[in-house]
């Protein structure tokens, strides 16, 4: 994976690129399992194996796109097209959100309940400053924590089958 500058590894709602799944996890366990498969021999006999036969070319192809994700929130502007963040920060010139006058917003508060630790950083970074809160950050992501150990499922989730509201 390339260095990117550290500014680049902070997205506009405030978290830190670091620390995503999909920058760091996903890869790591996709490189990790297309290994393990490979190892194995499946490349020389998946044919042979009912149920696999069909699928291991596809399999592989997804684990190989899989293991080449990486950020996506600043470096190509915002994640998802429709990033409403994304697009105030750019209107109103902030970096990220915690440096907007009218910061917190209700387009933040909704991406601060799928992120618990969202709140909690975003005071960190505007006590100590990005320089300090990126070197914490770094250290995080040394340690091996990322979001997806404690994001939130927003409003339902799949239960046997059956949705469930997750909020009280």
């Amino acid at each position: 994976m390339k260095r990117v500058p550290d500014d680049d590894l902070i997205t506009y709602c405030g978290l830190y690129c670091g620390l995503c799944a999909e920058r760091c996890t996903v890869p790591l366990r996709a490189r990790e399992l297309m290994d393990l498969v490979r190892d194995e021999g499946y490349d020389q006999f998946y044919e042979f194996v009912p149920g696999i036969n069909d699928h291991y070319p596809s399999f592989i192809k997804v684990l190989e796109e899989f293991s080449a994700l990486d950020c996506r929130c600043r470096n190509r502007k915002g994640g998802p097209p429709s990033c409403a963040i994304y697009a105030c920060a750019a209107k109103k010139g902030a970096f990220v959100c915690m440096d907007c006058e009218d910061f917190p917003c209700d387009k933040w508060n909704a991406i601060s309940r799928i992120h618990p630790l969202l709140k909690n950083d975003a005071d960190r970074y505007r006590e100590v400053g990005k320089e300090r809160w990126l070197e914490e950050q770094r250290v995080r992501a040394e340690k091996g924590f990322c979001y997806g150990m404690i994001k939130q499922i927003p409003a339902q989730c799949r239960t046997e089958g059956k949705r469930v509201d997750t909020q009280p």
